[in-house]
Order: structure tokens, then C-alpha cells, then sequence
């Protein structure tokens, strides 16, 4: 479930998310900085975690950004606990260590964070369980993770399960992620056209799948 927020911290976040549209980003978020900063020295966490964010995305200062993430963290926020993860999954700001990450990753997931899952199951790739990893991308692109279709589906027609995995290469190629197509074209020569068309169906992704039972229909 995702974490409430403020006032101020949403009034940022919503900045934040569509930065590139916003002429004069700058100057508003530096309108909104010392509310910002206000609202997360007085312990709202979810300043906490934006005020991070902005540290880490925006000033590229991630030590700053890790002092944040950890009070967060330490209040118990999965958006806190799994954003210090990332950073100590990739030594941004504070040093490299995966098993802290891991940690922080899996407390997150447990409290329902999707990114979490996602996050540790890339740090598990190859090293762990297949069908545990598999368990944690379906689960993160289930909740609309859309970093996780490709890997999901990459991983699931390793497994041999290629009508699950055509579904998420579908819903990768909707999200506009078109260097999947040939991924999805060779899993799809596998399949029968009706197989193809419940992908697609699964996926909410119909016409696509449409288009991809005449396009394998000659190689069959």
C-alpha cells in the first residue's frame, strides 16, 4: 500500500515525477525546498523520503540522500528502507554492502513495497532459487512494476514457460519498450495462435497479440 504523504511532500513528488515537462523546474521546487526541509526535520517521513530523492535525482548528492533514507528507514517506511538499499546495493553515497541491502529489500518487500521485490530480486539473479526470483518479479509486475515484464519474461522462457512469458513481453512492448519485440516474436513461434491470443488477453494487450499470430504464423 503506498505510504501517505504530506502536503508539501506530495507538492514535490508531483514535480519531481513530471520534471521534464515543467518549465521552471527549478525554480519551483526551490520555491518548495524549505518546506520541504522543515516538514522532514519535524520527522514526516514522507518528507523524509522525497527530500532524499530530490538529494539523490536532482543535487546528485546521495551521501545527503542517505541520511534521509535512513531516518526514514529507521521509522519503519519500505519506501525509506528500500530506497538505502538501493544505495548500498550500488555504494551510491555510502559504502557498497549487498548483505545490508538484501536486508533492507527484504524488510521493505514483507511490508508490501513492489519496487522492493523487484530490487531484490535482481540482486538474487542468478544467485538464487529461479523460481523464488520468478516469484518476486511476478509479483512486482503485478503491481505495475514495468522494470519488471522484461526480466519476468526473459527469466519465465528460460524456465520453458512461454506462454507466461509472452504475456509480460506484451505488456512491455504496451509500455513502449519496442527492443523486446524480437524476444517476444521468438517465444511466440513456440506457441499456438490461441495460446498467443490468451496472452494477450492476459496481459490486456489483445491487438498486439493479434498482430504477433500473423506475424509467426509463416514460421510455423
Amino acid at each position: 500500500m503506498p505510504e501517505q504523504l504530506s502536503d508539501v511532500a506530495l507538492d514535490v513528488k508531483d514535480l519531481l515525477d513530471s520534471r521534464d515537462g515543467v518549465p521552471g523546474f527549478d525554480g519551483r521546487l526551490g520555491g518548495l525546498m524549505s518546506a520541504l526541509r522543515a516538514a522532514a526535520g519535524a520527522g514526516d517521513v514522507g518528507a523524509q523520503n522525497v527530500l532524499g530523492g530530490v538529494l539523490l535525482e536532482v543535487e546528485d548528492d546521495p551521501s545527503a540522500a542517505a541520511v534521509w533514507f535512513e531516518r526514514a528507514a529507521g521509522r519503519g517506511s519500505a519506501v525509506g528502507q528500500r530506497s538505502l538499499g538501493h544505495l548500498y546495493a550500488e555504494g551510491l553515497g555510502v559504502g557498497r554492502d549487498p548483505g545490508r541491502a538484501e536486508t533492507l529489500f527484504r524488510e521493505a518487500a514483507e511490508a508490501g513495497d513492489g519496487y522492493a521485490r523487484f530490487n531484490l530480486a535482481r540482486l538474487w539473479w542468478g544467485k538464487g532459487d529461479a523460481g523464488t526470483v520468478a516469484a518476486l518479479l511476478r509479483s512486482a509486475a503485478g503491481d505495475g512494476i514495468e522494470e519488471a515484464y522484461v526480466p519476468l519474461g526473459d527469466l519465465l522462457a528460460a524456465l520453458g514457460e512461454d506462454a507466461e512469458a509472452l504475456r509480460w513481453y506484451l505488456g512491455a512492448i504496451g509500455a513502449g519498450d519496442a527492443d523486446v519485440v524480437h524476444e517476444a516474436v521468438e517465444v511466440a513461434k513456440r506457441l499456438t495462435d490461441d495460446e498467443i491470443r490468451r496472452a494477450g488477453e492476459s496481459s490486456g494487450r489483445p491487438s498486439e497479440a493479434e498482430a504477433m499470430v500473423g506475424t509467426v504464423r509463416p514460421y510455423r
